[in-house]
């Protein structure tokens, strides 16, 4: 029992937090998605390492370079945001094959793969050292875009890891970083299969991006965010509705590139790392140690330096705020339970006190019964007497010539007739206090609350429509009393074809008088029907109706309801 009442706590405050927090239903959906996906990583890894493993089958039909080369040029497209040391053997093979080849073009093309995975990893001195001695001008067209793409992603990584602390040495790459993407966007074509990614970077911050911003949109409208590419494009968005203060698709396009990072089993996830620092910053502090969990364990197993050693600073200050609000659940934990022990002995002492008074009530009833009964034979020997009445005043009328002669009977007579009115007044008297002692008896089972004993003969179908009628009209008298423009102000939110119009001597309909409830701060509709008397269907009939009617947004109706109107003092 008490794991339950645990569990049960546990579960009342998870939604709390939830309801709390400071971002749209679309976005809690989204994370909703987003944690299946992370909780079916091991599936999408194993999904990873078959496709691998289909690759490295094909090794044994492997005849020629030319093959070899193309074989590890897949490997390493499956390596390369997966594995950096697998990924690294390849692009060493492939380097050593067209060195043999003296293939200079492919040479320059797998010294500028080598030179992202030593970036990648944090080794970003080798990575500038793999690159040395090549510029663009000694390049061919079609590497260009390669070139100054990898060497832009090389300098933001050094402009990231010396931080703006570092003064001049931090706006001496932010300066190359502005070169390279110069130089980039004179080379970059829409044909490109990069070229939404590339772009959107060189816009970034720029006029420009607003304009671009819609080809973008447009790019990956359909996209079903399952590829790397539909991680980098969704990305970029995000980081545009960043920079035009857009939270709502900010949050949503950086959610949709971590799905996409997740789905292909990315290990340098950059998305996700972004979104959790997000989160933790608008105080959602489980998302945000799952996720940025998850990307430590990425980064660690991809060997990023840089991104593991940023990662773990930011995970510190994550993880002891997490331990810090766990040990404020825990205390509140223990303060319910005592709550919750407290009203278990409420609730045991109300049953016994309940049980008690139904034995009461009972015996009231029996007792009821026994009266009920009791008065029922007094009335029979009433009405024996009043016939044993009439039958001795035809006696008299018929001896009225024998008076004198029975007199004495007579006054035996009347004697007895002074005994039986007597009796006859007496019962009746003791019938008016047995029906005084009733009505107390009543009075007090309702004083009591004792309603149910009492209802059969209080509570009547017409009566309580009369007197439902009576509430309905001093309930809408009083409210225009309070507020007397409230119709017309209401009107004014609706449609002018959709208006409310009142029959003839009504104050309110069923309609109005669900919102002037409304307005009287009683929103849930459960309360809404158990006050009025209606349904709960017919609430919830009624209120969809007439917010269909508004000529505001749906959403919005309820809290402008609620303002309507300048309450009246009374006279």
């Amino acid at each position: 029992m008490k794991r339950k009442i645990i569990a049960l706590l546990f579960l009342l405050m998870g939604c709390t937090f939830l309801n709390a927090a400071p971002y749209s239903e679309k976005i809690k959906e989204l994370l909703v998605r987003l944690d299946s996906l992370i909780a079916q990583k091991n599936t999408f890894a194993m999904l990873k390492e078959a496709k691998i493993a289909q690759l490295h089958k094909l090794r044994k039909d492997v005849r020629t370079l030319e093959e070899r080369y193309w074989l590890n040029k897949n490997l390493y497209d499956e390596y390369c945001v997966y594995n950096a040391d697998s990924a690294m053997n390849y692009v060493a093979g492939n380097l050593d094959i067209v060195y043999k080849q003296n293939d200079k073009y492919r040479q320059m093309e797998w010294k500028i793969k080598k030179s992202f995975l030593l970036a990648a990893t944090g080794l970003l001195k080798e990575a500038q050292d793999e690159l040395d001695g090549v510029s663009g001008g000694s390049l061919p067209k079609e590497l260009l875009v390669d070139y100054y793409g990898q060497m832009l992603y090389l300098y933001s990584h050094f402009n990231q890891y010396t931080g703006s602390e570092m003064g001049t040495l931090h706006e001496h790459y932010a300066q190359l970083e502005r070169v390279y993407k110069d130089s980039l966007n004179m080379v970059l074509t829409p044909e490109d299969p990069l070229f939404l990614w590339y772009k959107g970077q060189v816009v970034q911050g720029t006029d420009s991006m607003y304009v671009f911003k819609e080809r973008l949109q447009k790019g990956i409208l359909n996209s079903a965010f399952d590829t790397r590419r539909d991680a980098m494009n969704a990305y970029v968005l995000a980081c545009f509705y960043r920079e035009s203060d857009e939270q709502e698709n900010y949050l949503t396009y950086l959610i949709y590139s971590a799905m996409a990072d997740v789905r292909i089993s990315n290990k340098d996830i950059a998305s996700l790392e972004e979104l959790a620092g997000v989160l933790f910053s608008l105080g959602d502090i489980d998302h945000a140690y799952v996720y940025m969990s998850y990307c430590l364990q990425n980064a660690l197993a991809y060997r990023n330096r840089v991104r593991v050693v940023g990662i773990s600073a930011v995970q510190d200050t994550i993880h002891q705020i997490y331990q810090e609000r766990n040990q404020r659940q825990e205390a509140r934990l223990r303060m319910y339970l005592v709550l919750v022990s407290v009203l278990s002995l409420i609730s045991l002492f109300a049953f016994l006190y309940i049980y008690k008074q139904m034995k009461r009530l009972k015996q009231s009833r029996q007792q009821l019964n026994e009266a009920n009964n009791r008065l029922n034979k007094h009335v029979e020997e009433l009405s024996k007497m009043h016939g044993q009445v009439a039958e001795t005043n035809v006696q008299l009328t018929s001896l009225n010539e024998q008076l004198r002669d029975t007199n004495n009977q007579l006054r035996e007579s009347n004697y007895v007739k002074e005994e039986y009115i007597g009796y006859v007044f007496s019962i009746c008297s003791n019938y008016i206090s047995k029906l005084d002692e009733y009505r107390k008896n009543i009075n007090r089972k309702l004083k009591a609350n004792q309603l149910e004993d009492v209802k059969a003969l209080t509570d009547t179908h017409s009566m309580a429509q009369n007197e439902l009628k009576e509430f309905y009209h001093n309930f809408d008298a009083i409210f225009l009393h309070i507020y007397p423009d409230f119709v017309s102000d209401f009107n004014a939110l609706l449609h002018p074809d959709e208006q409310i119009v009142l029959k003839d001597g009504e104050l309110l309909n069923t309609e109005l008088r669900i919102y002037a409830l409304v307005r009287l701060g009683i929103t849930d509709s459960v309360k809404i029907a158990e006050f009025l008397h209606y349904s709960p269907q017919t609430v919830y009939n009624n209120r969809l109706k007439t917010r269909n009617k508004a000529i505001i947004p749906r959403e919005e109706f309820a809290a402008v309801v609620r303002s309507l109107g300048r309450a009246q003092k009374w006279i």
